[in-house]
């Protein structure tokens, strides 16, 4: 790979010009120091997760859910025949189809605009390629390369500051960032490792470029006090089937291990706290058992200055509580599906039943085995694409650092934009779509009522939620996962007559939450 000059294809509809990108123009990132904090610039104690934004630049208004948004309908003889959902402006919330172009723009600048003086650091947690699901326009290594590097150029540019610096940005690689998908070789030297090392080369710091071309992980000191530590968590996933698991001592999933195990030791030397990212959460179903079983054995060892677990992939907003002791307590509708991977749309709506009441018996559970077990909690942010609505999630944090708290999660802001709504917004006199506004979706701290977000805390919510005087919570828990759209499914420029989503969730409601709680 020429590392002097990319090129890529302009990530815009309807154009065919190629761009040349030269990455020794980058603004370089101060990553182990934040300029800001000066006596006169406090910490502001917050930061920003993105995760899953999945640019499609073949996205085609108009055109039909079953060709991925890709091709207008077909004419029929007949012109009141009904042609079903078609793709709207911003995106096709709720559908198969992954994010226009526009959506992404809009979404990172805005969300730069509004924040990025109010934020200390950004973490980035994967999948900024489309998915493969359209047989007639099938995704290559070129593509994919575009996508990343046209992800990260509009993150470095959008959050750049007053002073000509851009703020931290963390970011990890997902099973779709890579040709072809799931699969990422533990080869010397793999080509794709070296191109994310060259796309990203100020984001990580100097120090560790070495680990990342070897691994593809990194360690960065955010803020003065606060470490994260980026995983290649395709090392340990289950559907990349061309490496071994943990238990292979000479393979790239054991060495990814020693090197966490290591960043962990030398961050309690340092007497600094972490936040662990990856894009594929660690289940039963995702990780190789042994992968699965040497994480929770660090997490569990390093509890004291770990302050929480961050990852995207699933799609869905919740935690997950893992466990050496719990058997199958981490296994969310795995048994009838282990041949796919958990990021696709259509089995995400295929098994939510079987996902949501297999994750209220895991919560139910915590009650019985928390002061026998170390528990591991693991969070799932929902993602940019709009399977659900887009969002992005503002994290805030302890920083007193007088105080042995520093670097404790305290708290985050779920935001999202209504795109069924967005889509039909026109200015009257223009004639042009309105640009879609987020709003707050909802708080830990005032819907859930949780003071701090602690593992502890976690634990006591994953009771509460389940017990059944916590039924109304786990409505609204329930609400959240989706976004706001278990009740409402997405009209958009050519409604149809029926709303199946509709009648699922109120059956599945009436039926199957009320036998949890009998």
């Amino acid at each position: 790979m020429k590392t002097d000059q990319w090129y890529l294809p302009c990530l815009i509809i309807g154009s065919c010009a190629v761009a040349a990108i030269e990455p020794q123009q980058h603004r370089q990132q101060q990553v182990f120091m934040h300029q800001q904090h000066g006596i006169d610039a406090p910490l502001q104690g917050r930061y920003l997760h993105i995760t899953d934004i999945h640019m499609d630049q073949h996205y085609l208004t108009g055109a039909t859910i079953k060709s991925d948004c890709h091709r207008e309908p077909k004419k029929h003889k007949h012109k009141k025949k009904k042609q079903g959902l078609l793709a709207g402006y911003w995106g096709a919330p709720g559908m198969d189809c992954d994010s226009p172009p526009r959506l992404v723009y809009h979404s990172i600048d805005s969300i730069a605009k509004e924040w990025k003086d109010k934020i200390d650091f950004i973490i980035w947690t994967g999948d900024n390629a489309r998915h493969d699901g359209d047989a007639l326009v099938t995704r290559t290594k070129k593509e994919i390369v575009g996508y990343n590097v046209k992800v990260a150029d509009l993150l470095r540019s959008a959050f750049t500051l007053d002073n000509n610096r851009t703020l931290p940005i963390v970011p990890c690689i997902g099973n779709n960032d890579i040709h072809p998908h799931n699969e990422l070789r533990g080869m010397k030297n793999n080509p794709q490792l070296l191109e994310f090392s060259e796309m990203w080369k100020d984001f990580i710091p100097e120090k560790q470029q070495k680990a990342f071309r070897k691994g593809g992980y990194f360690a960065v000191d955010v803020v003065p006090g606060l470490r994260v530590l980026s995983l290649n968590s395709l090392y340990f996933f289950g559907s990349n089937d061309v490496v071994n698991s943990c238990s292979d001592s000479t393979g790239p999933g054991a060495r990814h291990v020693k090197w966490m195990r290591s960043q962990l030791k030398k961050a309690r030397r340092d007497n600094v706290k972490v936040i662990i990212i990856g894009h594929v959460p660690p289940t039963v179903k995702t990780f190789k058992d042994s992968c699965l079983d040497d994480y929770i054995k660090l997490s569990t060892k390093f509890k004291d200055i770990i302050t929480g677990h961050m990852y995207g992939h699933s799609n869905m907003d919740h935690f997950q509580v893992i466990s050496r002791g719990f058997g199958n307590m981490a296994r969310i509708g795995s048994e009838d599906n282990e041949q796919d991977d958990e990021d696709d749309m259509v089995q995400s709506q295929k098994d939510t039943n079987r996902f949501i009441s297999t994750l209220r018996k895991q919560y139910k559970k915590v009650k019985k085995v928390r002061n026998a077990q170390d528990l591991v909690v693991i969070h799932v942010a929902p993602p940019m694409l709009p399977l659900f609505y887009p969002t992005f999630r503002i994290n805030e944090y302890q920083t007193d650092n007088s105080s042995n708290q520093f670097g404790q999660w305290l708290k985050y802001t779920q935001w999202f934009t209504n795109l069924t709504y967005w889509n039909e917004q026109i200015d009257p006199i223009t004639r042009k779509h309105l640009e879609p506004g987020f709003e707050v979706e909802y708080s830990t701290d005032k819907t859930y009522n949780m003071t701090d977000l602690t593992a502890e805390s976690w634990l006591d919510f994953a009771q509460k939620i389940s017990s059944k005087d916590g039924k109304d919570l786990w409505k609204t828990y329930l609400e959240n996962m989706f976004v706001k759209t278990n009740n409402d499914w997405y009209g958009q420029s050519v409604p149809i007559e029926t709303n199946p989503i509709y009648d699922w969730w109120n059956w599945f409601y009436d039926n199957v939450s009320n036998l949890m709680f009998s």
